[in-house]
C-alpha cells in the first residue's frame, strides 16, 4: 500500500507578482499563487536533482493576521528600472535601463499544502525518495534553511516569513489564519508551464473557471 507523504509552509512578504501571462509587457498578477508558483516555492526549500520524487502542490490558502476583516486582495502599482538582456539595442549599447511597470499584489500571506510524488517502491538500495524528501524538506523547514531564497513570484520579491505555520503568536510573533472571507473566481488560469514535473518541456497549461472558496484554492490534477 502506497503511504501519503505531505509538506507544508507558510510564506508571506510585502510584494507578490504570479504574472498572467495576457497581459504582456506590462504585467498583472493573479490575485493567487499558481501551481507553478506554488511548486518554486516549495522547491526553493528542497528538491531532489535526480527526479526521483517531487512536490506536487495540493491547494493554497490565503492567509490574514488573526483579527483583522478579509475577505480582499489587495493590489498596487509598481514601477522598477529594468537593466536585463531584453532591452533594446540601443538601450544595451548605451548601458541604458527602462521603466518597467506591473499591477503587483501587496502584502499576502500562505499557507501551501503538497504531496510528495514519485517511486511507489523503493529503489534497489533500500531507500524512500519520497520519504527522504518529506525529510529533507521538514528539516531544512524547521532550521531555517533553503535550497535559495524562497521569493512571491519575481526573484526581487523576498519573503518577510518563511516556515511553519505561525497559528500561534510566540515571542512576539504575528499569527495568521486562513481568511475564510474570502470567494471570488478566476475566469482563466496558468496552471503549469511544463508537461512533466520534472524534466519537462515548454508546454503551458490553463484552467477555467478557477474558484477560490473561503480563501482556498484547490489545484487541478
Amino acid at each position: 500500500m502506497s503511504t501519503n507523504y505531505e509538506v507544508k509552509l507558510e510564506i508571506a512578504g510585502p510584494f507578490a507578482m504570479f504574472a498572467r501571462p495576457d497581459t504582456g509587457g506590462t504585467p498583472t498578477s493573479y490575485p493567487v499563487p499558481t501551481w507553478s508558483a506554488c511548486k518554486g516555492i516549495l522547491e526553493s526549500i528542497a528538491r531532489l536533482a535526480d527526479g526521483e520524487a517531487w512536490l506536487r502542490p495540493a491547494y493554497v490558502e490565503v492567509c490574514r493576521h488573526v483579527g483583522e476583516p478579509g475577505g480582499e486582495v489587495r493590489f498596487q502599482r509598481y514601477t522598477t528600472n529594468y537593466g536585463g538582456p531584453l532591452r533594446k539595442s540601443n538601450q544595451l549599447r548605451a548601458g541604458a535601463s527602462f521603466q518597467f511597470f506591473a499591477t503587483v499584489l501587496v502584502d499576502v500571506c500562505y499557507r501551501l499544502h503538497a504531496v510528495v510524488e514519485g517511486l511507489d517502491r523503493a529503489p534497489r538500495d533500500g531507500s524512500n525518495p519520497r520519504h527522504h524528501l518529506q525529510d529533507l524538506f521538514n528539516r531544512r523547514l524547521k532550521q531555517g534553511r533553503c535550497h535559495r531564497t524562497p521569493c512571491l513570484g519575481w526573484s526581487e520579491f523576498t519573503a518577510a516569513y518563511w516556515g511553519p505555520f505561525r497559528d500561534k503568536a510566540e515571542n512576539g510573533s504575528i499569527a495568521t489564519e486562513r481568511d475564510d472571507a474570502l470567494d471570488l473566481v478566476i475566469p482563466s488560469m496558468l496552471h503549469s508551464v511544463f508537461d512533466n514535473p520534472t524534466d519537462g518541456t515548454y508546454a503551458p497549461r490553463f484552467v477555467q473557471d478557477v474558484r477560490v472558496e473561503k480563501g482556498v484554492l484547490h489545484f487541478a490534477e
